[in-house]
């Protein structure tokens, strides 16, 4: 022990929680913890302390102008993940280190360097792809990251831009003139109020994270009161929470136990030159449909056989009457089923469409629907690996050398009356941060309070990959559910009156099932 220390004195430092303490032994204990700031001024003023007066007043006036435009970022990617899967697809620990590490390069770079020119393409880089982007997995995130750095990382920052990107005038902070560090200090606080525009997205991303919140909070809420099974006791009239699992268990297998797709006649009702790529993607969603009733018909009527006492509850039964109860999916049902973030009520109805798709197709399987609902498939990305296949065997083209592009149609699902010439018609995208304006034809701002914009018929089709890059399109990452990551499906090409960087940093993404 240290001279002058207790000789029984302890100190336990950790930077994750710890199921290793006794719980005693924490309740006695003075527990110390270092939050991080909240908010874009906290950050941005956490950030700028970390470089002292002296030293800061010792740099070039260019120095000052990138190093405090390094601050702001940093202060944006620390407060951006509370946006959720509309601010990073992942959650990246960036921290202080990344910051110090970045100015020292900074420095490194310019202090005592002969050149004029400052050579932004190689901060960026070692910024955006090294520093910061060592943490960063997520492709999509990278990108944002990199737009970020491109938007900041410039001449004009030596002489005066705006630091909330692509605000189109809703609000306005201009950087700070060189000058001494009190200079800066001054300028932090002159910032405006906090809002989604100081990332470059809508004002609609806040909705999207308090709401977040607040369905935390009453998760937490609802698990502390025990589920709301307590409530039962007050009223006479009032079913138990078995009650109202045996009556949904029934309600549910009335709903699926009919559903079996026939595969196998239908596949031999098929020649091998009647089956193409399409047949065998609705022959392969037919089977994971079966697969996922089957699971459902088995378990519930054990669960019934449970109920009647017929059968010993076991663990997994209890789980199943529990999850009904709480209307939320049981453990196989996910794991068999179809990506999805709704409740079990919703579910059940999404289920039902998909089989009407199914069903459709079962009724003529040599032709596939005129417009196929991919936001009703089990494994969209194998449909639009039909698509290519197709162009490959009609065109004699190499499958890897291809991609799907996206022609945005003004239909919808009704009034299209033929199957697409080149491609396959497709539905049930929906957009997220922006919305589609049919009449121009292109992504413009979303609406207040318009989380999610219904897309019109989409032409699917397959063509050669390049790497041109067109100024008026904007590469949308498309994914199965607004969680996002990991159910990407593919890139879509949508048209942009704009700059395409603002819809990357407003986190501009189709979704296809949203849960309603």
């Amino acid at each position: 022990a240290v001279e002058n220390s207790h000789p029984e004195f302890r100190v336990f430092l950790s930077a994750d929680p710890s199921n290793g303490i006794p719980i005693g032994i924490l309740e006695r204990s003075i527990k110390l913890t270092n939050e991080p700031p909240q908010g874009m001024l906290a950050n941005l003023r956490r950030s700028f302390a970390l470089f002292s007066k002296e030293d800061f007043e010792d740099r070039d006036a260019k120095v000052k102008s990138i190093l405090f435009a390094l601050c702001h970022f940093h202060a944006l990617m620390l407060e951006r993940k509370k946006f959720g899967p509309m601010g990073f697809n992942m959650k990246y620990p960036f921290s202080a280190g990344d910051l110090r590490d970045s100015a020292q390069v900074l420095y490194n770079y310019l202090e005592g360097s002969s050149s004029v020119k400052i050579p932004w393409d190689d901060l960026r880089y070692i910024f955006g792809d090294i520093m910061y982007g060592g943490h960063v997995v997520d492709d999509w995130d990278r990108i944002m990251c990199s737009k970020y750095l491109l938007y900041f990382m410039r001449d004009e920052l030596l002489d005066e831009i705006e630091m909330i990107p692509y605000a189109d005038g809703k609000l306005s902070w201009p950087s700070p003139q060189p000058g001494p560090h009190e200079k800066y200090i001054e300028h932090i606080e002159t910032m405006p109020s906090e809002s989604p525009l100081f990332f470059g997205m809508h004002p609609n991303a806040e909705i999207n994270f308090r709401t977040v919140q607040c369905d935390a909070t009453f998760e937490m809420l609802q698990a502390l009161s025990g589920g709301g099974a307590g409530a039962a006791g007050d009223d006479e009239n009032a079913q138990s929470p078995m009650a109202i699992a045996e009556q949904i268990c029934g309600e549910i297998l009335e709903e699926v136990q009919e559903k079996k797709f026939a595969t196998d006649d239908v596949s031999r009702s098929m020649s091998e030159e009647e089956k193409g790529p399409y047949q065998f993607v609705f022959l392969q969603e037919c089977e994971y449909m079966n697969g996922l009733v089957y699971e459902m018909v088995r378990g519930l009527q054990e669960l019934q056989l449970g109920f009647k006492g017929e059968l010993t509850m076991s663990e997994v039964m209890e789980d199943l009457a529990n999850c009904l109860f709480a209307e939320k999916l049981p453990m196989w049902w996910v794991k068999l089923g179809f990506a999805s973030t709704r409740p079990l009520k919703s579910w059940r109805v999404n289920l039902q469409e998909r089989c009407v798709q199914l069903d459709d197709w079962i009724n003529d399987p040599l032709n596939i629907p005129k417009v196929v609902d991919i936001s009703k498939l089990f494994n969209p990305q194998s449909f639009l690996t039909a698509i290519k296949q197709l162009c490959c065997q009609n065109q004699g083209l190499e499958l890897d050398k291809l991609q799907v592009y996206t022609e945005v149609t003004k239909k919808e699902p009704k009034q299209v009356e033929a199957i697409s010439k080149d491609g396959a018609f497709c539905s049930g995208m929906w957009l997220e941060g922006a919305r589609w304006d049919a009449t121009v034809n292109s992504l413009e701002d979303s609406r207040p309070k318009e989380m999610f914009v219904p897309m019109p018929v989409i032409n699917c089709k397959a063509g050669m990959q390049t790497d041109k890059v067109d100024k008026n399109q904007y590469i949308c990452p498309t994914y199965c559910v607004p969680i996002r990551r990991p159910y990407y499906v593919f890139p879509a090409q949508l048209r942009t009156k704009v700059v395409a960087d603002k819809w990357v940093l407003a986190g501009v993404a189709m979704i296809l099932d949203i849960g309603i």
